[in-house]
């Protein structure tokens, strides 16, 4: 198992409002932001300092909830969305063993999404 990326969720003032992003960058379809190797599973920490709740979803591969709410999870469970309480973090396994290819992970929120909280995940 790999120790995988540690994903922020970000919000800041902007020229016209909020800007939205992952790790202090918003989305470019250019950019690579993820590239875990096939045949891996990763540990990711996804935390979010901004003061409200963002829906993260993670598109082709499902999550593993093992920590929220500052403690691991009793029953782990699979999940495709999974809440990201403001200034909390998630921790979850994802399984790369399968389906390599690039995707995206973004906010489910989807004028956030729409805003520039969306990044690049590529499987090779």
């Amino acid at each position: 198992m790999g120790m995988g990326m540690g994903a922020m969720m970000g919000s800041g003032p902007g020229g016209a409002g909020m800007n939205f992003g992952f790790d202090n960058r918003a989305f470019d379809a250019r950019r690579t932001d993820q590239g875990p190797a096939a045949g891996t599973i990763e540990q990711w920490t996804i935390r979010n300092p901004t003061p409200m709740d963002h829906p993260f979803h993670l598109h082709i591969w499902p999550m593993q909830v093992v920590e929220e709410h500052g403690g691991p999870v009793e029953q782990p469970r699979w999940r495709d969305v999974v809440n990201v309480p403001a200034g909390g973090r998630v921790q979850v396994l994802v399984d790369f063993t399968r389906f390599p290819g690039r995707s995206v992970y973004h906010c489910h929120i989807l004028d956030h999404e729409d805003a520039g909280m969306m990044a690049t995940v590529e499987v090779r």
